[in-house]
């Protein structure tokens, strides 16, 4: 509802004075309805420049609401009262900052129009008694056609809730963070809409009789995308809000790609913020999500036929067959994606969170004969070959000709493949040269992070745990002589120090190169102390 303003005189403006809420005849305060949605819903519009796309609709709260008081208790602001959240960015502003630019463009319409039609009605009184008791002048004023008033349509959007906190109806356009009403998080409401619409797909594909089987198993296929891309976007979502809103200074975030398409690269990303989204998913349900990210990747990419890096993530599947779709594993693969947004949603509320999923020792290491991660056979072996021979566990560039030599059994391109597996994953770097058809190979520290505890049996992350505390004693760290004072063997000592090392600021590391360690010194202020104490945060769990 817009108040306008208005200076008004001797004229009567009936039109005008219908519209009045306040002020007087000569300066009105005009209430002007806005144009509402066909299920009586008003557009709004955040203030925040930033929370693209900035528009969406809001409506009542629903009669009889009864929330559950675990619910409630989620909300940031009480429901009902002035002001609007925005639901994209979560900024609180007064009511009218929400105004839409349509709405305040309509009601300057319905105002001139009525401003108009009240000016012709008071100069038509004027002129009505103009030639009464004249003989030689006549007026005959010419029939005025009155305009209806200005209607402007309003439309609803696409994804329309309600707020499972508060009731409050509203509309945005396909993700948003928090209820405009209430303010409480709402991430999980709309992947539960997500999956109910998932659910519709599966019930649709399972409907159809053995002779439409071809478009059953399409069906399912976008159905088992359509999750995948909801839980990749709604990741995204948080993990921008909460890059939006660090302290200020803090350093320029990577680009994050396709990096929510994989568990440890997403654990990754919210790690920085001591977070991690997939604590409650025990080792069977990682596998089993991870299974399902992977057979997404062959349906979207591969038209779903099996080729040789899936088969090493489901045994039973045969190479070059195509991937078996069961509308139950679709619906399990949502449950599971649910429980993980659920999570962040009760981080965005600042809530308690369940404890992590107990993971046997077996679970959480796998032995030296498995693959690693989402490599390929040929990308594990190459990279444990990388870590066994390494003498210093420092990065260093590779010897083609040892690697070479050391698998006879691969072609050259199936090397070459090999170590562009290990550097989707950040294990090495490669650059590639015009006259060669191997790549150069720098292989980075986050290799032995991995490969260690698989290959020479030494947890860097152990060790970097027992080095921490040497660390912040002091205020310039000699590497050599903490590597003495640490007992540690050197292979051991340079991977845990290279963790600690990323750590600190960039012009307080020695770029000095010195035999052996990373660096020959570096020196610790108050930032680094912080973030090296976050780190053993992170790092304990």
């Amino acid at each position: 509802m817009d108040i306008i303003p208005l200076q008004g005189g001797a004229v009567r403006l009936k039109r005008l004075e219908k519209m009045r809420m306040g002020g007087t005849r000569t300066k009105m305060q005009l209430s002007i309805p806005v144009p509402r949605t066909p299920d009586g819903r008003v557009y709004r519009y955040s203030p925040n420049v930033d929370a693209h796309p900035r528009h969406f609709v809001l409506g009542e709260t629903v009669v009889g609401f009864a929330a559950d008081p675990d619910r409630a208790a989620r909300t940031k602001y009480t429901a009902g009262t002035p002001g609007t959240v925005c639901p994209y960015s979560g900024i609180r502003a007064d009511d009218s900052q929400f105004t839409h630019p349509e709405d305040r463009k309509a009601a300057v319409k319905i105002v001139k129009q009525a401003a108009l039609q009240d000016m012709q009605d008071a100069v038509s009184e004027m002129l009505a008694g103009v030639a009464r008791g004249s003989k030689s002048i006549t007026y005959k004023p010419a029939p005025r056609q009155s305009k209806p008033r200005p209607r402007f349509g309003r439309r609803d959007l696409m994804r329309l809730l309600v707020c499972d906190c508060c009731g409050r109806d509203y509309g945005v356009f396909a993700i948003a963070l928090f209820c405009p009403d209430c303010g409480a998080p709402n991430l999980a409401l709309h992947f539960s809409r997500e999956a109910e619409l998932v659910g519709q797909q599966v019930d649709l594909a399972e409907a159809l009789g053995k002779d439409r089987q071809e478009l059953a198993y399409r069906l399912l296929g976008n159905a088992h995308e359509d999750v995948l891309t909801a839980f990749e976007a709604t990741l995204k979502v948080a993990y921008a809000y909460r890059i939006h809103n660090r302290p200020l200074g803090s350093m320029a975030a990577k680009s994050v790609v396709n990096d929510f398409q994989n568990i440890d690269k997403g654990r990754k990303r919210f790690d920085e913020f001591l977070f991690d989204p997939f604590a409650e998913l025990d080792a069977q349900e990682l596998a089993v999500l991870s299974l399902n990210i992977q057979k997404r990747h062959l349906i979207g990419h591969n038209l779903g036929v099996v080729d040789a890096k899936f088969t090493q993530h489901a045994k039973e599947a045969k190479l070059g067959e195509t991937v078996e779709l069961v509308a139950a594993d679709i619906r399990s693969f949502a449950a599971l994606c649910r429980r993980v947004i659920r999570r962040i949603d009760d981080m965005l509320a600042d809530m308690s969170l369940p404890a992590p999923a107990a993971h046997d020792e077996e679970d959480a290491m796998p032995s030296p004969t498995e693959t690693v991660g989402d490599l390929s056979p040929e990308g594990s072996a190459v990279g444990k070959w990388i870590c066994t021979t390494s003498v210093d566990g420092l990065p260093w560039n590779l010897d083609e000709n040892a690697l070479v030599a050391a698998f006879p059994s691969l072609s050259t391109d199936e090397l070459a493949e090999a170590l562009a597996d290990l550097a989707e994953d950040d294990y090495v770097s490669l650059s590639h040269t015009i006259s060669e058809r191997l790549p150069r190979v720098h292989v980075r520290e986050d290799l032995f992070l991995t490969f260690d505890p698989i290959c020479v049996g030494s947890d860097p992350v152990a060790d970097a745990l027992q080095l921490i505390p040497l660390v912040l004693k002091k205020d310039s760290v000699d590497v050599p002589a903490l590597h003495v004072e640490s007992a540690m063997s050197l292979r051991r000592f340079n991977p845990a120090i290279g963790l600690i090392i990323s750590e600190i600021g960039e012009g307080r590391v020695s770029g000095t190169w010195v035999e052996g360690y990373p660096t020959p010194y570096f020196l610790i202020v108050d930032s680094d102390r912080v973030a090296i104490k976050r780190l053993a945060r992170r790092l304990k769990g």
